[in-house]
């Protein structure tokens, strides 16, 4: 009786994983001044499940490495200019009660939220923990804790504004926090150049999927897409 041929199986394709070599190597990288080269890597590995963990170590000992340097890293004008362009694209009359930011770094943008809307309740998160305590130290008036973008650490719709400026993101978890009337602001700046930006039309559509409307403006210093709940 002749033999059947098994199947062959489809093969799977290949997965980057960070090794503690692969993250060492990008930490140099980052000294060096190629920083874009190692958060490409990691933004990749980031965004599959199974290698997420490790890419979240790397991203978190190479910005520890930035923290004490970051606010003179950021000191360009236009960051600040992007951010406050993004905000002037919220409905008129817009005012959060409480309002996320995520990946905060130094607390830039926290500040930001804090100038524009006095006596609002700020909250900012970021997994590096030496970003978390240098924010702490230079914005008194925002609570900022520890947190991964993958998994925020609060309830479902409970915040009316949330913000990630130059930051990692993760779709389904930003919607899941912000109110079903609430506001998400995505900031890219200098025009969408930083090693952390995504092109907007893709992350837009990301946002569609989940039956959100998003909105990209490409017009100003930043790049921006503002995304709310649908109906």
């Amino acid at each position: 009786m002749p033999q059947v041929p098994r199947p062959r199986l489809p093969r799977l394709p290949s997965i980057p994983v960070p090794t503690p070599a692969r993250v060492r190597m990008l930490l140099r990288c980052a000294r060096a001044g190629t920083r874009r080269t190692g958060v490409r890597v990691l933004m990749h590995a980031a965004s599959v499940p199974v290698v997420r963990p490790v890419a979240e170590r790397g991203f978190r000992a190479m910005f520890d490495t930035l923290a004490g340097d970051w606010e003179k890293i950021r000191e360009d004008p236009t960051y600040r200019a992007g951010f406050e362009e993004a905000l002037r694209l919220l409905p008129r009359g817009f005012r959060p009660r409480r309002a996320l930011d995520v990946a905060c770094g130094t607390g830039i943008a926290t500040a930001l939220l804090l100038e524009r809307w006095q006596g609002v309740n700020v909250i900012g998160t970021d997994i590096s923990p030496r970003m978390v305590e240098r924010a702490r130290e230079l914005v008194l008036e925002a609570t900022f804790e520890v947190a991964s973008v993958h998994h925020l650490p609060y309830e479902d719709g409970e915040f009316d504004l949330v913000t990630a400026l130059d930051g990692l993101l993760d779709a389904p978890e930003l919607m899941r926090v912000l109110h079903r009337k609430g506001r998400l602001l995505i900031v890219y700046s200098k025009a969408g150049t930083t090693p952390i930006s995504r092109p907007l039309d893709a992350l837009a559509l990301e946002f569609e999927e989940l039956g959100a409307v998003a909105e990209p403006r490409t017009d100003g210093e930043a790049h921006v897409l503002l995304v709310r709940h649908g109906r």
